[in-house]
């Protein structure tokens, strides 16, 4: 598609036929409609451009230097203090990095003062700003800016368009980014592997995978040839979603079409694998990986390492590591982390604090990191050595790390099993200064340990504390407060607050029904008990096999054998099985009640 330079007539241009038809899209023309005028004097033709004629090595050479923020604003200020001023391309350049650094406001802000200056910017000023508008999630500012190029006779490129096509995907309207490309290729324009990357990267995102295989597989049919890392954002995303088969599917596709797979396609793959113990294909396309000639790196071990960690398989998972000094690469703190969490986990920390130790004096960047410092603390919690977690905890500190609310979560988890709650209570007013606001998860962990601690006041009464603050409170914190009730014998409180739930927005849940069971059943209520089970049905929320062996012990516990029966062989229809806690009972009563046949017959029936 040609379009004729200094045109000024928008009829000229069938792209503007596309945004007429969007109400929204209009909007944000107008928007900036009224400054078109300024922009017009402001665009030049790239060809009049002349780079500088003097220390352009030096130049070029100071700008690749520019790493951070700061240097790129001192940069810029040096530049336009320059006389006389430097080429809008050559103020394009900067403006790449810095966007390029992920600041676009700052990006934009300074193509903004640039403008102030009466320098004029050209098209590829304006595609450094769409883009920007874009990743800052301002696509309709971004479509203000297209329209306005196409006013003023600047033929936008693919790379101007696909960055709105990628601002549509960022923000999620997917189905609106593959509508715009149909009207580009409808208006003459190719759509390339970037246009199709950005729609393919945003279905996966969004979590809709199977579209996005639909979508590879109709570029395919046309005959639009894709690069490897489209197919491997749909990999990766058909493996987490747990279709590791139709991700080999994908995969044999994708070498039947001549596209060579990278290290990020293996790994993809080889963590799929590996997340569902089909150890022996992994173990094969590893072979396959490295006959390829596709060296394993530092992540593929790691997926390896970290999934024989998870299976208490640490003494292989430490091979793995030696392995990998082997063949001359680093293990990162990622690869220590994984073998510290899978010790604290089987309370070895004796081995975890050694490995610790091996990452310390390290001078490669492989520090412990707050993942790090968190897997000890849990484990030392769990162990109940308070001391040795807070010793980490002050360590931690000391080092610049920044205490995360799993930190603190974990504290306070740690001293309510401590035997602690009063340190626990502190802890967790005291999070806000540490710049930590307590989430539900640090409520629920706290209200739980109170009620285990037998500080049921002081739970409630942060109960209410809690309601006051008009936070949105979960079913798991109310699950904690009905429980906590129900044990202290305050059921008909816990069944006034329970038949409250509809109303506070709080879906009732099986956990829920069966704590109220298990209540009514502790204070011998089993006809209330059996009608809370028969509305569970009612309700939507059918009971598992906790609810029925919590309704069966309540039974046994007060000698009903006909009800008893009746509820295990409905347990025995439904595939349920009888928990070690009911078949105690049974063995309990058979004890008990030799001389008694028919109970005798019973108890062997179930056992």
């Amino acid at each position: 598609m040609i379009i004729r330079r200094g045109c000024s007539s928008v009829d000229a241009f069938p792209l503007l036929s596309y945004f007429a038809s969007s109400s929204n899209l209009a909007r944000c023309l107008l928007h900036l409609s009224h400054s078109s005028s300024t922009f017009s004097t402001f665009v030049t033709d790239t060809n009049a451009i002349t780079d500088p004629t003097t220390n352009r090595a030096q130049f070029l050479d100071s700008l690749r230097n520019v790493k951070t923020l700061d240097t790129s604003l001192n940069f810029f200020h040096k530049m336009v203090a320059t006389k006389p001023l430097p080429s809008v391309k050559d103020f394009n350049l900067l403006f790449t990095i810095i966007a390029k650094m992920k600041h676009y406001s700052a990006s934009i802000s300074l193509i903004k003062h640039l403008f102030s200056l009466g320098m004029k910017p050209d098209k590829y000023t304006l595609n450094i700003v769409i883009n920007c508008l874009c990743r800052l999630k301002h696509t309709p500012f971004g479509f203000s800016i297209l329209g306005l190029m196409i006013k003023i006779g600047v033929e936008p490129s693919m790379v101007t368009l696909n960055s709105i096509v990628n601002g549509l995907c960022i923000e999620g309207n997917v189905a609106e980014a593959v509508r715009f490309a149909g009207h580009l290729e409808d208006m003459g324009y190719q759509c390339d592997k970037y246009t199709h990357g950005a729609i393919i990267n945003g279905f996966c995102k969004m979590g809709h995978t199977s579209a996005a295989v639909s979508y590879i597989r109709r570029i395919e049919e046309n005959n639009s040839n894709l690069h490897v890392t489209p197919y491997n954002t749909v990999l990766d995303s058909l493996c987490k979603d747990g279709m590791v088969s139709e991700a080999l599917g994908l995969f044999a596709l994708m070498i039947g079409k001549a596209i060579q797979p990278d290290h990020f396609t293996y790994n993809s793959l080889i963590h799929g694998l590996c997340n569902f113990d089909r150890w022996k294909e992994a173990a094969t396309l590893l072979a396959n990986m490295m006959r390829k000639g596709i060296m394993p790196d530092v992540q593929t071990f790691n997926i390896i390492l970290d999934e024989f960690c998870k299976t208490g398989m640490i003494s292989r998972a430490k091979s793995i590591i030696s392995f990998m000094v082997h063949m001359g690469l680093e293990p990162n703190v990622v690869t220590y982390n994984s073998v510290i969490s899978a010790h604290c986990l089987l309370n070895q920390m004796k081995d975890a604090m050694n490995v610790f130790d091996l990452m310390v004096p390290k001078a490669n960047g492989c520090s412990p990191d707050v993942i790090t410092y968190n897997s000890l603390i849990h484990g030392w919690c769990k162990a109940k050595n308070m001391d040795k977690a807070l010793f980490l905890l002050g360590e931690m500190v000391n080092k610049g790390l920044d205490p995360d609310v799993i930190t603190w979560n974990t504290f306070i988890a740690g001293f309510c099993k401590a035997g602690k709650p009063v340190a626990a209570k502190e802890l967790f007013f005291t999070m806000h200064k540490h710049g930590q606001v307590p989430n539900l998860q640090t409520c629920s962990i706290i209200l739980d340990g109170l009620f285990k601690c037998q500080f049921y006041s002081e739970a409630m009464s942060l109960f209410r504390e809690l309601e006051k603050m008009n936070l949105d409170l979960d079913i798991d914190i109310y699950c904690v407060i009905l429980d906590g009730m129900c044990c202290y014998g305050k059921l008909n409180d816990a069944r006034e607050l329970f038949s409250c739930l509809p109303s506070k927005g709080v879906k009732i849940d099986v956990v829920t029904y069966t704590i109220m069971i298990k209540g009514l059943c502790q204070e011998g209520l089993l006809d209330d008990a059996e009608d809370l089970l028969m509305k569970m049905e009612a309700n939507g929320c059918p009971p598992n096999d906790y609810t029925y062996n919590i309704f069966v012990q309540g039974l046994l516990r007060r000698y009903d054998i006909p009800r008893s029966r009746k509820y295990l062989l409905l347990m025995r229809g439904k595939g349920f099985s009888v928990s070690a806690a009911t078949t105690e009972l049974l063995i309990s009563y058979f004890s008990a009640n030799k001389e008694n046949r028919t109970f005798q017959e019973f108890v062997q029936q179930f056992s």
